[in-house]
């Protein structure tokens, strides 16, 4: 109990003298150094003064717990126990930040004037000492080592007065936790500093990595390394060898992706928004003093939109306002996603290194399962360097990927509730600066059915009337005359020498025949007319694309989509020639054979005599054939009637989808028949067209003129 009582009073009066140190220190050194505003004083002694408030609290426990009348019945492992959360959270911080300020104290060392400083500063910190009576061997590197020396002598003050506590004391039990207790806490600040060396290193790594290092770095033990890497990510990319996975990590990293993503586009789309606003907002101004010149009052010509010519342009501030408040912080925010982006890998790199030491230390073992040496060769066999290296860093990422994230989600939300208040902001100073368009009524719920009767009624005046009619008939000859201009240049016809040179010069293999008729639309593309024959040179064009082809006509080269081609077969081209003859002769239908219908799946014939109506079309496994023509006219007026519509026979060349009641919807080549060439308001753009009983309009350039193919 002596050897008890001693130690215990070792103890409060090392936490005692130690206080008394840190007061010192703050006082003389830090807070001096702190008003000259010369060095980072939180970078070197980091949260001293918070170390200080816990050994001042920790002090003060001890001393109650002391003060008990019998000495025998003093219990000092409750008052650590108490303060395990509090130690550990101060010191963490502090010895995970002493290697920094070691480094900040060597570089300030080596300017004269901070030096000087310190020496000042250390200097009447010794003579309170010399006055107290204690050595004073001091400098800044003593001074900051303190708190890392104190948290480690913990645990050897608290196993001394544990051993000698006997077993029947109230206290022993206690003691023990708080010396176990100790011990964590050291181990925890241990590991919470060798994760920040993991992390540090890798980060000097990838700093580092130039070319000349990593070929320096470039042998055997790298190749094994990543070459296990590749092995074990294909296991698990095929399911032969399941993933380790950790769910808090995976989700916070799934969080983590999705912020850099969202990031990344806000701010771009920042950037485009205010390149753009920037472009129109000059003409958006003149537009608005068009409008009040339009609206105001004469009268009151000059008094009103000064507010912008007095030079308070309300796009200037909402430009500053959105650089400074919104890509200011979402712009450093994108930064600082690329350090945990390594990090990440780096532990999908480290977390395959310790899923193949694992394999290779169980293809070790079970060969020698059988023998009795197999328990003790398992348990030498620890994963190593490997597993600590991918807990340290997984460690490190789950816990500071939620900080992160929390932060990134904050600045986040943050910008986007400010970029819509600055857009409130700018479109509320745009009305306040233009009063008279403010000051317009509100639209009429039927503006349409009221439009419609004020222009009846100006229809119905004479002058009017005539005056629309006129100058309708000057718009319909301009477009006549403009139609005429801007016509299309005739497509050249192939000529029979041009045809059978490419018959003699190509293989049947490289031969093709137009489907129909086809217009270029790109530089280098050809005009063909359906029929025609070409030779395929290549396949491709320069950019790679296999769907346009360089053919040669006999004439000239250029590219054709290969869609309006197919192989030519001299047999139908014979049969064809002589069918065309003996209608030359009969003038009746010509028969129809294979392929004729490649891509239409209905024709209205040109004949003068008859008119295809119907037909179906049956698909046997070796060819096509046409059956069941029916729907000849019985009468001269029918044939009229037909004659008359066929002109009005069109066809969807692409699909078109409605968009409201009044619009058509149309499949690919579906027959359709126009009623009206235009719309109401003599749009000649939409056509009135009627397919399958139903009526709408479809935009003409949808829709292309039937005809044989």
């Amino acid at each position: 109990m002596n050897r008890r009582a001693k130690i215990i009073q070792e103890l409060v009066q090392t936490e005692k003298d130690y206080l008394t140190d840190l007061e010192l220190c703050i006082r003389e050194v830090v807070q001096p150094l702190r008003n000259l505003q010369v060095v980072d004083v939180d970078r070197l002694f980091t949260n001293m003064e918070t170390v200080c408030e816990v050994s001042a609290a920790l002090l003060h426990r001890l001393h109650a717990a002391i003060a008990d009348p019998d000495p025998e019945a003093v219990v000092i492992g409750e008052v650590f126990i108490q303060a395990k959360a509090a130690l550990e959270d101060v010191y963490k911080i502090y010895c995970y930040h002493h290697d920094d300020a070691n480094g900040a104290l060597k570089s300030y060392e080596k300017e004269e004037e901070i030096k000087q400083h310190f020496t000042t500063c250390v200097l009447s910190l010794k003579k309170i000492y010399d006055q107290e009576g204690k050595p004073n061997l001091l400098d800044m590197g003593s001074l900051i080592i303190k708190p890392v020396q104190r948290i480690m002598k913990y645990p050897l003050l608290l196993g001394e007065l544990w051993h000698a506590t006997p077993e029947d004391h109230p206290d022993h039990r206690p003691l023990q936790e708080a010396f176990t207790a100790a011990k964590i806490i050291n181990v925890n600040i241990n590991e919470f500093k060798r994760r920040k060396d993991i992390v540090m290193k890798y980060k000097r790594l990838e700093d580092e990595g130039t070319l000349r290092g990593k070929l320096n770095k470039f042998n055997i033990h790298s190749i094994r390394k990543k070459g296990d890497r590749f092995a074990g990510y294909l296991k698990i990319l095929t399911g032969v060898e399941p993933q380790v996975r950790d769910e808090v990590f995976d989700r916070e990293e799934k969080l983590f992706r999705s912020l850099e993503k969202a990031v990344r586009q806000l701010v771009k789309n920042v950037h485009c928004y205010l390149q753009y606003t920037q472009e129109m907002v000059s003409v958006a101004v003149q537009n608005v003093h068009d409008m009040e010149n339009i609206v105001k009052d004469p009268s009151k010509n000059g008094t009103n939109g000064s507010s912008l010519n007095n030079g308070n342009d309300p796009y200037k501030h909402f430009k500053d306002s959105m650089e400074r408040l919104v890509l200011g912080p979402l712009s450093s925010l994108q930064g600082m996603f690329t350090a945990p982006q390594k990090l990440i890998q780096k532990r999908y790199d480290k977390l395959l290194d310790y899923c193949s030491r694992l394999e290779r230390s169980s293809s070790f073992s079970s060969p020698s399962s059988t023998t009795s040496s197999s328990p003790s060769l398992v348990s030498e066999e620890p994963p190593g360097p490997a597993r600590r290296d991918y807990e340290a860093l997984n460690a490190l990422l789950v816990e500071e990927l939620q900080r992160f994230n929390v932060a990134a989600y904050a600045i986040l939300t943050n910008s986007v509730v400010y970029l819509v208040d600055l857009l409130r902001g700018l479109m509320n100073n745009v009305l306040v600066g233009a009063p008279s368009i403010q000051q317009l009524p509100a639209p009429l719920s039927n503006i349409a059915e009221v439009q419609n009767s004020i222009m009846d009624e100006l229809n119905n005046l004479t002058f009017v009337k005539d005056n629309a009619q006129k100058l309708m008939e000057r718009k319909v000859s301009f477009e006549r005359q403009r139609d005429k201009k801007t016509a299309m240049p005739e497509v050249q016809h192939q000529t029979e020498e041009q045809r059978a040179w490419l018959l003699t010069e190509y293989p049947l293999k490289r031969l093709y025949q137009l489907k129909r008729k086809c217009n270029g639309c790109q530089e280098q593309d050809l005009s063909l007319l359906e029929g025609e024959l070409v030779a395929l040179l290549e396949d491709t064009d320069p950019l790679g694309s296999s769907s346009r082809w360089l053919v040669h006509t006999g004439g000239a080269q250029g590219y054709v989509y290969s869609t309006f081609l197919k192989q030519y077969n001299p047999l139908r081209d014979s049969q064809r020639a002589g069918q065309m003859a003996k209608e030359q002769q009969q003038q009746q239908p010509p028969a129809m054979v294979d392929e004729d219908f490649d891509d239409l799946s209905l024709f209205v014939s040109g004949s003068g005599s008859s008119s295809l109506r119907s037909f179906n079309l049956h698909t046997t496994d070796s060819s096509s054939t046409l059956s069941g023509l029916q729907g000849e006219l019985e009468s001269t007026e029918d044939l009229e009637d037909t004659l008359d519509t066929e002109a009005q026979q069109f066809y969807a060349v692409y699909a078109f989808q409605a968009r409201c009641e009044q619009e058509l919807t149309l499949q690919e080549y579906q027959h359709v028949r126009i009623l009206q060439f235009c719309d109401l308001g003599g749009n000649k753009e939409w056509w009135l067209a009627e397919a399958n009983g139903q009526k709408g309009y479809v935009p003409a350039n949808y829709l292309g003129r039937m005809s044989y193919a």
